[in-house]
């Protein structure tokens, strides 16, 4: 399996990402380091890349280029993005820091960095219409997408840590999101996915603000109230209150309240119920073939990625069962991934199901469904009780899902080991 590093050298951090390719669509995540360098401070009024950032961001890349060095990694894809676009020395700079790193660094229009993003989200997360975006330190990519197929990338100057810095107060960043924001194209889109590092550590905070016990936000869905309550929240609060709140951190708490201003304006603009979050996103996309997903291929590209990592055939007859017999899809992938434990030698397999699912970030899935994927492996050998649905951050009937776990527990009886 080949491994692929991508770097994203942003406005506001440089980061460097590792992934396994499992397939021309799917991959497995290695690793990732990444350090706020905010290259772009102060290119915004047509200046350049300070000095001091260069410097840093040199010593960046030469810790990236040590750790791809290390581990053999020779397909490396650095990609530049707002704060090369937008100031006068970025190509100068660029080629300064590819010598760091001992890779070309290209410098990729707004455009391609939100077709790449979208991508990502469109090829993880099962959606067929709707609006992605992707929320940077310099810019906002969005994109419409319908019938699972991009169509025309809108890309503004709209990141968090750009409004941060030009706009003194919630009023005129507020004005300045709405002028971009007002010139697309009119349509309520029934789906709305959200991708950067903002968005994600809002995700986190509210995840745990919930007592949702899932280490990643990957399909994680936002009520839009939620996002209105905690943006008046936030502006009432300063950088180092909001730094000490779980999930955030010092480092984003200098732009979160842009970012939820702009997460809120985009939810209101196309009167969105709710915001999912998607944690792939343009270093993700770049690692796919460029493809979008169909609909009914998505989740197979992904089940079928894990079971190739664990060195299992898929058991799609075992699946196929199991989705009968209850009338759930999920039904028969708590079976596939069930058999795919027991295969690997794990005593317990649903048990490991359900604790992996917790743990890992699984593609191909809304949060609330692999929420009851998890609770099926667990009714296996646990009397499920409603706190384990709120654990998850989801309801449900407790008896509905303990018998579909009697028979998926059936089902998987009559596939023993080897017999795939």
């Amino acid at each position: 399996m080949e491994e692929v590093g991508v770097i994203d050298l942003g406005y506001n951090s440089i980061r460097l990402s590792v992934f396994q390719r499992l397939s021309p669509n799917s991959f497995r995540t290695v690793g990732s380091m990444k350090d706020f360098t905010r290259l772009g401070d102060g290119v915004d009024e047509g200046g350049e890349i300070k000095e001091e950032r260069i410097v840093e961001a040199e010593n960046v890349l030469s810790k990236f280029r040590s750790v791809l060095e290390r581990r053999g990694v020779e397909r490396v894809y650095p990609l530049g993005t707002s704060a090369f676009r937008l100031a006068k020395n970025g190509e100068e700079v660029a080629k300064r820091l590819s010598k760091s790193l001992g890779h070309e660094i290209q410098i990729i229009p707004g455009e391609e960095e939100g077709r790449l993003a979208a991508l990502g989200s469109i090829n993880s997360l099962p959606f067929t219409d709707g609006v992605v975006f992707e929320l940077g330190g310099g810019s906002l990519e969005l994109v419409y997408v319908k019938g699972r197929e991009m169509g025309k990338v809108y890309h503004f100057p709209l990141g968090a840590l750009r409004l941060t810095k030009v706009f003194k107060n919630e009023e005129s960043i507020r004005k300045e999101v709405r002028n971009y924001l007002y010139t697309l194209p009119s349509w309520l889109p029934p789906t709305v996915v959200g991708s950067g590092g903002n968005v994600r550590s809002i995700g986190r905070f509210l995840m745990k603000m919930g007592g949702v016990k899932f280490r990643h936000v990957h399909g994680f869905q936002i009520p839009s109230s939620q996002i209105r309550s905690l943006n008046k929240t936030f502006w009432s609060m300063n950088e180092k209150e909001i730094g000490e709140l779980p999930g955030i951190g010092q480092e984003r708490a200098v732009t979160v309240k842009s970012a939820i201003l702009v997460m809120e304006e985009l939810l209101n603009l196309f009167d969105a119920p709710t915001l999912t979050i998607s944690e792939f996103g343009m270093r993700e996309g770049r690692v796919m073939k460029g493809e979008e997903l169909s609909l009914s291929r998505l989740r197979d590209n992904w089940l079928e990625a894990f079971s190739n990592f664990m060195g299992i055939r898929p058991p799609f007859d075992l699946s196929l069962e199991a989705e009968k017999l209850t009338g759930s899809e999920l039904a028969g992938v708590a079976s596939f991934l069930a058999h795919v434990f027991m295969e690997s030698g794990w005593e317990d397999p649903f048990s490991a199901c359900y604790q992996y699912l917790l743990e890992s970030l699984f593609p191909g899935f809304m949060k609330r469904d692999l929420a009851y994927v998890a609770l099926i492996c667990r009714g296996v050998t646990k009397k499920l009780r409603k706190k384990d649905f709120t654990k998850l951050g989801i309801e449900g009937k407790v008896e509905k899902v303990s018998e579909i776990s009697k028979v998926v527990k059936t089902v998987n009886k009559r596939y023993p080991l080897g017999v795939f």
